[in-house]
């Protein structure tokens, strides 16, 4: 899923993982990187998804 940068600017990447958890996925992997990655982590966990840290 692209982040829409257009529509939400700087949130566009926290706005795009919460799309991709709303179809509740089995799992999460999460690779080292920025704030966003683990942003999506969190947002995971507090929904009952996996993660799998890289």
């Amino acid at each position: 899923m692209p982040a829409d940068w257009t529509r939400h600017a700087k949130a566009a990447p926290f706005k795009r993982n919460d799309q991709m958890l709303a179809v509740m996925p089995i799992g999460s992997v999460v690779f080292p990187g920025s704030g966003i990655q683990d942003n999506l982590a969190d947002k995971a966990r507090k929904l009952g998804i996996p993660v799998w840290r890289f």
